[in-house]
């Protein structure tokens, strides 16, 4: 088996459309430039080769920084990529752990989706998604009802019908709302939120403009009386519908459960296969008794700089698996 690295973007794109089979919008190349181009981190593509061909991929990118290897692009935020599911592919599902243990030094891999069963060296729990799955709940809801108790679920409906009788109207990608949605999410968290950093900020604007060029954008803006108090960005994909961002004024208390639940609704009307709201331990996602779905995380070990007593860490690690390109494993 021979392991290398690819470190030229177009022959990293090429590699890309050749081997990932999309599963969400996520893994579209066109998604993942977005934000390659403000964040710019070296690209790595780890490549396992044998006579057969291509055995495995592992889309690497090399974040000066912190010194580590990451899932492409590398859209760091507070010291962690922030798209979830990322692909890697292995011709065979037993070449995982080879294509695992081939990873350079220094690798932090999130919110991987692999058997629980599966062991792994460096492999753990990391965050939980959660999601729902509306073909199973059927169009009027009936089914998810039945998660709450009555009174909870009456005081849901009551508290979204109280802005429906202020005038609340739903509006469907109005664009010109992504510069609202920005400015009440980091109202609301500060420098706590992604959208603080100006490279998600023009990452998600050019994800906004792509999606809606495809017909695949779905964003949702709550007008009440004139004034728009929330509007979410997702993407309606593949059966799939994820809702990735939003932002909300939170002087209008609860205006979060209409929107949620419009989400909800409208996914069970239509017969969308999965609704992904992603991870983020966020109470809500509990209390609306949302599908719980694990995603793992893969650590690799020290770089064999570090391993060895009494030698400098120089050259930096981008350097040290540069050398090993041409190493046959």
């Amino acid at each position: 088996m021979r392991k290398s690295y690819i470190t030229e973007l177009k022959e990293c794109e090429k590699l890309w459309h050749l081997l990932v089979y999309p599963k969400g919008i996520s893994d579209l190349w066109e998604f993942r430039f977005c934000f390659q181009q403000y964040f710019n981190h070296r690209p790595c593509f780890l490549l396992l080769e044998d006579r057969k061909g291509i055995a495995g991929m592992v889309p690497l990118s090399y974040v000066d920084d912190l010194d580590m290897f990451v899932f492409f692009p590398g859209e760091i935020w507070k010291g962690r990529t922030w798209i979830e599911r990322t692909f890697m592919y292995a011709r065979e599902p037993d070449l995982i752990p080879e294509l695992l243990s081939s990873c350079p030094g220094r690798t932090y891999l999130r919110y991987m989706e692999v058997p629980e069963a599966f062991d792994f060296p460096g492999l753990s729990m990391d965050e939980t998604g959660y999601v729902l799955y509306p073909c199973d709940l059927g169009p009027d809801l009936a089914h998810y009802r039945d998660r709450f108790s009555n009174k909870k679920y009456k005081g849901i409906m009551k508290e979204i019908k109280s802005f429906t009788e202020l005038g609340g109207a739903f509006h469907i990608n109005r664009v010109q709302d992504f510069d609202l949605l920005v400015e009440m999410n980091v109202k609301c968290f500060g420098p706590d939120s992604y959208l603080y950093d100006h490279r998600f900020r023009d990452g998600f604007r050019d994800i906004m403009h792509f999606l809606y060029g495809r017909g695949s954008l779905r964003m949702v803006s709550l007008e009440i009386q004139g004034e728009t108090v929330a509007v979410d960005l997702g993407a309606l994909w593949g059966g799939t519908y994820t809702v990735f961002l939003g932002g909300i004024r939170r002087e209008f208390f609860g205006v979060a459960k209409a929107m949620n639940m419009h989400h909800i609704e409208f996914a069970c009307n239509q017969g969308i296969s999965k609704v992904d709201f992603l991870c983020g331990d966020f109470h809500w996602k509990k209390l609306w008794h949302l599908d719980p779905e694990p995603l793992f995380r893969f650590v690799g070990p020290s770089s064999r700089v570090e391993d060895q007593p009494g030698q400098e860490q120089t050259p930096p690690i981008f350097a040290d698996w540069q050398k090993e390109a041409s190493i046959f494993v």
